[in-house]
């Protein structure tokens, strides 16, 4: 008896973290495996953040580029901005990925 080829339409990524809130969700991805729209996701923001290799992920709730929460965010996890910026300076980076994100011109 010859079986039959199973195909998944979609796949679930299970226990992402979103970066802003906190809060652990699944994502199910559509029928292409990309990921929906309702759920952001970067591989370089991360490495930009951090300098670590890894996954940023933003639930459906905080992907809306809500520009104050991640404001919040960064001073509270990286502090204001410094007075001049450094390219080896992980804060003055941070920052610039904010205003890349939110195309902030001062």
């Amino acid at each position: 008896m010859k079986k039959k080829e199973v195909t998944a339409k979609s796949s679930i990524l299970k226990d992402r973290k979103c970066i802003v809130c906190g809060n652990k969700f699944d994502v199910k991805l559509d029928e292409n495996n990309v990921i929906p729209i309702q759920y952001f996701f970067s591989n370089e923001l991360i490495k930009n953040l951090t300098g670590e290799d890894g996954e940023y992920w933003e639930c459906e709730y905080c992907s809306g580029y809500f520009e104050e929460r991640v404001k919040e965010y960064m001073v509270k996890n990286w502090g204001t901005r410094c007075p001049d910026y450094e390219e080896n300076c992980p804060c003055c980076k941070a920052w610039k990925y904010y205003d890349y994100l939110f195309k902030i011109e001062e």
